[in-house]
């Protein structure tokens, strides 16, 4: 069974936590590893767009994962970290939750999360990836950058007081909870949460 969360790094700052989280794996960092920074000076999402990382509003987290699934199975691996992030902020009382395919979580139409995972493959199989996830917890709309106010959100926008730290137990349970469901049952969860699924389950 995976402990998600241990070992545990925290950095004030950092480029990426990811790019701390893929050079931890290399180093032999077990499933479950987390690194966890107060702000990310180079926070990306997918295709290199900017994820704004300012310090004290948001939880910025990479998880190691060792699955030892088959390379072609890496897109499994966004369903459970988006899945993991769903239910933390679901639990943590955001209303109108939705998941938009494949990696934003969206909170009465607005992204208030996002789920980055790289994967490292080798000989056909995923010899560890990395699950990035930000989620906007303390932002007013004035804290985001100017072109994002009008599709982004936050926790406490949707009315929800929350500390980065109790988001981050939230979203641990979560992980482990989500752990615990059969794929087929999780990937039928998050077509229902919202997304649309391009493939099925292999």
């Amino acid at each position: 069974m995976i402990r998600f969360g241990l070992p545990y790094r925290w950095l004030a700052e950092t480029g990426s936590t990811n790019d701390v989280a893929r050079d931890w794996a290399r180093a032999g960092a077990p499933a479950g590893a987390l690194v966890v920074a107060g702000r990310q000076t180079h926070g990306r999402g997918r295709r290199a767009s900017r994820w704004a990382s300012p310090s004290g509003c948001g939880l910025y987290a990479s998880f190691i994962l060792r699955p030892g699934w088959l390379a072609k199975k890496a897109p499994h691996l966004a369903i459970l970290g988006g899945m993991a992030t769903y239910r933390a902020l679901q639990t943590a009382g955001v209303p109108r939750l939705r998941v938009k395919w494949p990696n934003d979580i969206l909170a009465d139409g607005l992204k208030i999360a996002g789920v980055l995972v790289e994967p490292s493959i080798r000989l056909e199989r995923i010899e560890f990836a990395v699950v990035g996830i930000g989620i906007n917890i303390g932002q007013a709309c004035r804290d985001f950058p100017f072109e994002l106010r009008n599709t982004a959100t936050s926790c406490h926008m949707a009315g929800v007081a929350i500390s980065v730290d109790e988001m981050l137990a939230g979203l641990i349970r979560s992980w482990e909870a989500v752990e615990a469901v059969p794929f087929n049952d999780l990937c039928a969860e998050w077509v229902t949460a919202g997304a649309k699924e391009q493939e099925p389950p292999i």
